[in-house]
C-alpha cells in the first residue's frame, strides 16, 4: 500500500490557525499566534533531532540500524515517492514508542497555548518530518497513523498530569520525566502552567510479584513454542482525573482514567499493559445523593504485550499475546451509594477500534508479521467496595480485529482477544492495602490458508497498593 501524506499535512497547517472549532468542544484556547506556532514547530523539530542523534549513536555502538542513517538521497526519496506500508516493523517500538514520541509533538502545541484539537497538527507535523527527514530508507504510512491519533490520548494525559505535578510543588527535575516537552519548554521560556486546585480523583501505585503460565499453538520462526511458566516482578500505577460520575463537559479529557503496569522476569518474560479512556464530551443524566452517572463520547488507547521476551530485543519482541487498540467509544459510568460505608460502580465502554494491531506467527513463514486493521471493542469494569470488608474489582475486555487488506504479507484474516481480571483488596490503613489478583488473557487468530492460532496467558499476583 502506498499513500502520499504531505498534502494532508499542508491541509492541517491551513486549518491550524483558522477559527473552526470542533462541534462538541469548548476547548477554545485564545491568543495563539503565528509566533507560537513557529516556536512549537521548532520544538517538534528539536525533539526529532534529539531522537535521531540517539539513534545514530546507538547504531555506531551496536550497528544494524539502517533506518537510523538518513541522508540526502533518503530525504529526496521520501519527498518524491509515495509512502509505503511497512510489514516488518517491531511491535514494542511501534505500539509503545511511537505513541510516546507523538505525545512529545502534541505537547509542543499544548504548552504553546494551542487547544487539544489544534495540537493534532503538531503531532502530524512531527511524525511527517520524522518519516521524511530523520529515517531511512523510506517513509512509513503505518508509523504515521500509529503516532498521530495515539499522541492525543497519551499527550493530553501527560499534559494534565504535568500541571498537577507543577501545582503540587513537585520539583522541576522530577516533573520533567512526566512530560519532557513541558519540562523543556518551562526551562527555556519560563512558562508557568495555570494554577488551579487538584483534579486528581484517585491515584494509586503498587508493587508485587506474580506467577504466570503462558502457551501458544503457534511456533515462532526459530521453531520454538511460545511458553513460559514461572515468577515475575510487577509494578504499576493508576490515576483517575476528574470525578468519573459527575461529568458534564465539552472540554476533552476533563475526565480520564490511565493505568500502566510492567511485569518482568530476567530476560524471559514481559507483562506490559496500558489501559486508558478520556471523555471528549460528556453529560450527567442522573445525579442524586445515592445515584450518579455520566455518559459521553470517549477516546481510548489500549496496549498489551504479554509473554515471552527474547533478551529484551525491543524491535522483534516475541510476546505470546500482542494487542493494540486506538478506539472511539461511547462510555457510561454509574455509581450507587448503598450507605456511607458501601458503594457499587460500573463503567462500560463500547465502540469502534479504528486502528488495531496484532502479530501473526506461523511455522510456514520465517518471520513475525504485524497485522493492522479495524474492529469493535467492549470494556466492562465492576467494583464493589466496603470500607471494612475491602474492595472487589472485576474487568472484562473484548476486542476484534479485521485486517486491512495488503497491509502485511498475511492479511485478510481476523483476530480476537479476551482479557479477564478479578482482584480483591483489603484495606490495612487509609493509604495502604494488600491485593490479590487473578487474570486470564486469550487470543485467537484466523487467517486464510493458515492454521488457526490460540494463545493463553494465566497469572496470579499478590501486591501492596499505596493509595493517595
Amino acid at each position: 500500500m502506498k499513500i502520499k501524506i504531505l498534502p494532508a499535512v499542508i491541509l492541517c497547517l491551513i486549518l491550524l490557525f483558522s477559527n473552526i472549532q470542533p462541534l462538541f468542544s469548548d476547548d477554545n484556547e485564545t491568543g495563539v499566534t503565528i509566533k507560537d506556532g513557529l516556536i512549537a514547530g521548532a520544538e517538534v523539530l528539536l525533539s526529532n533531532a534529539v531522537v535521531m542523534t540517539f539513534n545514530i549513536v546507538a547504531n555506531k555502538l551496536q550497528g544494524g540500524f539502517d533506518w537510523a542513517q538518513p541522508n540526502l538521497d533518503s530525504i529526496k526519496f521520501n519527498l518524491t515517492t509515495p509512502w509505503q506500508w511497512e510489514t516488518d516493523d517491531g511491535y514494542l517500538v511501534n505500539q509503545i514508542g511511537h505513541p510516546y514520541q507523538g505525545s512529545v509533538y502534541f505537547n509542543a502545541g499544548r504548552v504553546n497555548g494551542f487547544s487539544f484539537y489544534q495540537s493534532f497538527f503538531f503531532s502530524a507535523f512531527g511524525s511527517a518530518t520524522w518519516e521524511v527527514f530523520f529515517e531511512n530508507p523510506h517513509a512509513s504510512i503505518n508509523d504515521f497513523i500509529t503516532t498521530v491519533p495515539s499522541s492525543m490520548s497519551v499527550g493530553e494525559i501527560l499534559f494534565r498530569l504535568y500541571i498537577e505535578a507543577y501545582n503540587s510543588g513537585v520539583p522541576a527535575f522530577f516533573a520533567f520525566f512526566i512530560n519532557p516537552m513541558a519540562g523543556f519548554h518551562r526551562l527555556v521560556t519560563g512558562w508557568q502552567p495555570q494554577s488551579y486546585e487538584s483534579n486528581i480523583y484517585e491515584l494509586k501505585t503498587y508493587i508485587g510479584m506474580g506467577y504466570t503460565q503462558i502457551d501458544s499453538s503457534a511456533i515462532n520462526p526459530n521453531n520454538e513454542l511460545f511458553s513460559f511458566d514461572g515468577f515475575y516482578a510487577d509494578l504499576g500505577f493508576m490515576v483517575i482525573y476528574g470525578n468519573p460520575f459527575e461529568q458534564e463537559s465539552k472540554t476533552p479529557y476533563d475526565h480520564f482514567e490511565f493505568t500502566v503496569s510492567v511485569g518482568l522476569d530476567i530476560g524471559n518474560y514481559m507483562d506490559f499493559r496500558l489501559i486508558s479512556d478520556g471523555y471528549l464530551f460528556s453529560f450527567s443524566p442522573v445525579y442524586s445523593d445515592k445515584n450518579k452517572m455520566s455518559t459521553g463520547l470517549s477516546l481510548h488507547l489500549d496496549v498489551a504485550a504479554l509473554g515471552r521476551l527474547d533478551n529484551f530485543k525491543m524491535e522483534r519482541q516475541s510476546s505470546t499475546i500482542n494487542q493494540y487498540s486506538n478506539a472511539i467509544n461511547w462510555t457510561l459510568k454509574y455509581q450507587h451509594q448503598f450507605s456511607d460505608n458501601m458503594k457499587f460502580q460500573i463503567k462500560y465502554h463500547c465502540g469502534f477500534t479504528f486502528f488495531g494491531v496484532s502479530i501473526f506467527y506461523s511455522p510456514y513463514i520465517n518471520d513475525e508479521l504485524i497485522n493492522y486493521g479495524a474492529g469493535i471493542n467492549s470494556k466492562l469494569f465492576l467494583n464493589f467496595e466496603h470500607n471494612k470488608l475491602g474492595k472487589l474489582e472485576t474487568s472484562l475486555f473484548g476486542y476484534s480485529l479485521w485486517s486491512y487488506p495488503g497491509t502485511s504479507a498475511i492479511s485478510g484474516g481476523s483476530v480476537y482477544w479476551l482479557f479477564l481480571d478479578v482482584s480483591y483488596s483489603y484495606f490495612i490503613t487509609k493509604h495502604l492495602s494488600l491485593c490479590v489478583n487473578g487474570s486470564l488473557a486469550q487470543e485467537w487468530g484466523m487467517f486464510k490458508n493458515f492454521p488457526d492460532i490460540e494463545r493463553k496467558n494465566r497469572a496470579v499476583k499478590l501486591y501492596a497498593v499505596w493509595n493517595l
